[in-house]
């Protein structure tokens, strides 16, 4: 009978404690059609679209947390939702300590985001995956490890920071800045008139035209960098150490040692700067 209510004891405490890191949120605020939206989160899955409508933003969002075992929360967790000078400032205020036996804990974080296709973001974050679809404005990212998914987004300036983590893009334009640790880049159908990326370890994957007076520069330790060349020309340096270099299409070699080698492309006026160390570097022009 002692052990029947000692077990009814430790669920009502452990399904108390889980109520109160439960969050939900669903409101519409004000936000200028090209205004900004500046998100701060942990760990949340975040989708955000683009759509027509007018000068607000739907913003979603459910925490829910599920524990099995006893279990103790001490602290709390919130977001406030701000609407200033036509932009929105999304900020997650978590102060927590948990302690305890669990036997099951799971958190289930959604943050969903309608707004007008014309709006900026600024996003930062520890964890995290991201989906962003039809956003016309600038795109700031700064995370720590988790991906990002970026649908028909027709901005010119694009920034991304990010430790470990993968970036994909189905199209892009403007100026691309990248610098990542561990992390894979993709492009597909971009283009770019400025790229400065910094990698350390991963692989730089970017499918662009070539603009005239264009400068592309791009920094790697490890890893890979192919760059896919759809239409225009230039100038290709490559300074490298331990790296593998192979240029397939129309290139012409102007110069080449152990350690740099020059090519040109068509007659386009662009600039292509590539830093190696121990990776391999493959150029493509068709």
């Amino acid at each position: 009978m002692n052990t029947t209510l000692t077990l009814s004891l430790v669920f009502i405490v452990s399904f108390a404690f889980a109520q109160q890191d439960d969050f939900h949120l669903d409101k519409e605020y004000a936000v200028s059609s090209n205004g900004t939206i500046d998100l701060n989160s942990s760990d949340a899955d975040v989708l955000i679209t683009g759509t027509s409508r007018g000068a607000t933003a739907r913003v979603k969002i459910d925490r829910v947390v599920t524990v099995k075992g006893w279990y103790k929360s001490e602290g709390s967790f919130n977001v406030s939702v701000n609407a200033e000078n036509g932009n929105l400032i999304i900020r997650e205020q978590q102060s927590s300590v948990n302690i305890g036996i669990i036997g099951y804990y799971n958190e289930d974080y959604k943050i969903l985001i309608e707004a007008p296709e014309g709006v900026s973001l600024i996003i930062r974050g520890d964890d995290g995956d991201y989906t962003i679809k039809n956003i016309n404005g600038a795109i700031s990212m700064n995370f720590d490890d988790g991906n990002a998914q970026l649908t028909s987004c027709g901005g010119d300036r694009f920034s991304f920071r990010l430790d470990d983590g993968d970036i994909r893009m189905d199209k892009g334009r403007g100026s691309l800045e990248v610098v990542a640790d561990d992390a894979d880049v993709e492009i597909l159908d971009a283009h770019f008139s400025q790229i400065n990326a910094r990698l350390d370890d991963g692989d730089f994957i970017v499918h662009t035209s070539l603009e005239n007076g264009g400068e592309y520069d791009i920094d790697t330790e490890d890893g890979m960098v192919f760059f896919d060349i759809l239409s225009g020309g230039g100038e290709f340096s490559i300074r490298h150490d331990d790296s593998s270099i192979r240029a397939d299409g129309d290139f012409k070699v102007l110069e080449e040692t152990e350690s740099f080698k020059k090519l040109t492309l068509g007659s386009g006026t662009a600039r292509v700067k590539v830093r190696a160390d121990d990776a391999s570097v493959k150029l493509i022009a068709k």
